[in-house]
């Protein structure tokens, strides 16, 4: 059975009855996004935010991603940062990623 995820530009995203919540950290504190909005900053992560300033596409070496059975968590290494959480859960309810998402990274 060949499964498709729909992105329906909603903060609150069903996909095979698990809930899927989206998260961009603004400076301390995590704000509600939606999917579309989500991805979109994922894909500018991908590449170096000190040569995106200068238009020039690299590579982003400081990139980190960690996933867990709560949810999906990435950052350009810099200032943005991205948060899927599984299971309708809200950042605060995702303990086993506290460490990534305080901005602890070593």
């Amino acid at each position: 059975m060949l499964t498709h995820l729909i992105f329906e530009d909603a903060h609150r995203v069903l996909v095979q009855d698990v809930a899927l919540r989206f998260f961009l950290r603004t400076g301390d504190t995590w704000a509600p996004v939606t999917d579309t909005d989500f991805r979109h900053a994922y894909e500018l992560a991908l590449f170096d935010p000190d040569a995106l300033r200068k238009d020039v596409l690299c590579p982003n070496a400081r990139r980190v991603e960690c996933t867990t059975g709560e949810g999906w968590f990435w950052s350009d290494g810099s200032r943005s940062a991205g948060l899927c959480t599984f299971g309708d859960r809200s950042p605060q309810e995702c303990a086993s990623m506290a460490q990534f998402m305080a901005g602890d990274t070593s």
